[in-house]
């Protein structure tokens, strides 16, 4: 039987190095076998900005993909809660290129870029207990209107490319103009919600625990998901806070 190791790596910051974090192992990755691939955690851009060893950018993406067959049936498991627009757009092209079958499965949460990540795959299933989430861009910025003014078009168009993908993946008779008011209002999905709007298929497993994500905390109609005691909570912020000043200090500001 033929392994093949992939190893994940992180940053940390406190030392100023990368660090080891794991490993990701795919056996008989060859013409015809399936192989497994889990989108956990936060997605961003690159691997200097991921918090956790579960962040996804594209180019694990990438490099995954290139220790596989082409043909190599693939599923998707994806519990994220979303995070960088361009690195989703990006990690679904990418996967719109493998030549063999995908199948998504939510395994927890697909919420914002994460959902349309899951619109890469030709089969979508959700698991009992798991939700979609899909809304409007988000991002922060600063500066006089004219500079608003970009900002605002700017996300206008993120919002157009995504309603775009997701309308690959609906069901006949629906509009983009429902997916748009959809959109609007930050919609949450069980599976049988969403399998009247997508093409999904809901299926009868448990739901793996919710995902905690720094992203949810800027959703507006979140349901009671989260599985994270105050307490965490508020460490993971003190971490977080910590981790910033420590980028600071290595940059000389």
């Amino acid at each position: 039987m033929k392994t093949t190791r992939m190893n994940f790596t992180r940053r940390n910051r406190k030392k100023k190095k990368y660090e080891n974090v794991g490993y990701m192992e795919i056996k008989d990755a060859t013409v015809g076998a399936g192989v497994d691939l889990y989108i956990y955690g936060d997605i961003v851009s690159t691997e200097w900005d991921k918090w956790s060893s579960e962040d996804t950018c594209p180019q694990d993406i990438v490099d995954f993909l290139s220790m596989i067959d082409d043909n190599a049936d693939l599923t998707v498991y994806i519990n994220s809660g979303g995070g960088d627009v361009f690195a989703g757009i990006g990690i679904c092209n990418i996967l719109k290129r493998h030549s063999g079958h995908i199948r998504g499965v939510v395994d927890g949460i697909a919420a914002s870029i994460a959902s349309v990540i899951l619109m890469a795959c030709d089969d979508i299933v959700v698991s009992s207990g798991a939700q979609i989430m899909i809304h409007k861009p988000m991002t922060v910025g600063w500066g006089n209107a004219d500079r608003f003014a970009a900002i605002i078009s700017q996300l206008d168009k993120c919002q157009q490319m995504i309603t775009d993908i997701y309308m690959e993946k609906v069901k006949e008779g629906v509009t983009e103009e429902k997916i748009t008011e959809m959109i609007n209002a930050e919609t949450w999905m069980s599976g049988s919600e969403a399998a009247e709007v997508f093409e999904v298929e809901t299926e009868e497993r448990e739901a793996v625990a919710a995902c905690v994500s720094c992203m949810q905390d800027r959703f507006t109609n979140m349901p009671q998901i989260r599985t994270e005691s105050v307490e965490d909570a508020d460490e993971r912020q003190r971490q977080q806070e910590e981790d910033i000043l420590a980028d600071l200090d290595f940059y000389g500001i």
